[in-house]
Formats: C-alpha cells, structure tokens, sequence
C-alpha cells in the first residue's frame, strides 16, 4: 500500500513538472509574440518566432512520444500482471485497428483539381490517410454519441 503512495505522488510530481514547463514555455511563446512585427508578411513573422516555434514544436513531440509509451506500456503491464485482465485492453486495440483498416478501404485516393494549388500533398496516399482520419474519427464520434444515450436510457428502466 504504501509503495503504490510512493508510485501515485511520483507520478503526480512528474506530470505537474510537465506541466509546468508546458506553461513556461506557452508564456516564452506569448512574450516573444510582442517583438513580431504584425505588419510583416506572413513568412517574415514566422521566421522571426522561429526558435520558439521549434521549442514548442519539440516539446509536443516529446509529449506524444510520452502519451503513446504510457498509453501503450501501462496496459500492456496490466496484461502481463494479469492476463485475464487484460483481455479487454487487448480487444479494444484489435477493434480499433479494424475500424483504421475499414476507414482506410473507405478512402478515397483521387488526386483533386485544386484550382492555384501544385504542393507536394495531393497523392493519393495522403488523401487516402487523411480520408482515414476523417472516417475514423465521424465513427468515434458516433460510437460516443451512442454510449453517452445507451447509458442514460439504461439509467431510466432500472
């Protein structure tokens, strides 16, 4: 009992100091906002925010790389811990990479006649990615909706 206090107050220390530095560095971001010239192109502007930007862009990529190690390495300690347990884990990881393989069959890959656009993102394995992404997400968002109604009908007849 007291080990698992230990484990639960590190890790609460751990995701405030992330969060801490994510504050400091959201703040860097918005005091160096004032030395931008706003009259300046496009281009100028973010050239100008450049190491700031970059800060920001690495610190989100460490923070994916953490949220995918924990929500990947906890459960699979749990399925070793117990593995009848984790059965449930297991098939929730199995249903969702059906739903990426149907939303992907779904996708489109037609290359689209974007008037004044020639950019390297028009091929058919991005369109048919993001047509993916699309399809996934309207079919997680349905799945949502209906849990969130089937729990709160089942609460009326029991």
């Amino acid at each position: 009992m007291k080990k698992q206090k230990t484990l639960i107050r590190i890790a609460e220390i751990f995701f405030f100091t992330l969060m801490g530095i994510s504050v400091v560095l959201t703040f860097i971001f918005y005091l160096n906002i004032g030395n931008v010239n706003s009259n300046d192109l496009l281009p100028k502007r973010i050239a100008d925010m450049g190491p700031t930007l970059d800060y920001l862009l690495f610190w989100a990529y460490l923070l994916s790389v953490l949220a995918v190690l924990f929500a990947i390495g906890f459960p699979a300690i749990q399925i070793f811990s117990n593995p009848k347990g984790g059965l449930k884990p297991l098939l929730a990881v199995v249903g969702i990479g059906v739903l990426m393989f149907i939303a992907y069959q779904l996708g489109d890959d037609t290359i689209m006649n974007i008037a004044g656009y020639s950019g390297p993102d028009n091929v058919p394995s991005h369109l048919k990615m993001t047509d993916m992404a699309i399809f996934s997400m309207y079919a997680m968002t349905a799945g949502a909706v209906i849990a969130l109604l089937y729990s709160e009908i089942s609460k009326l007849f029991k």
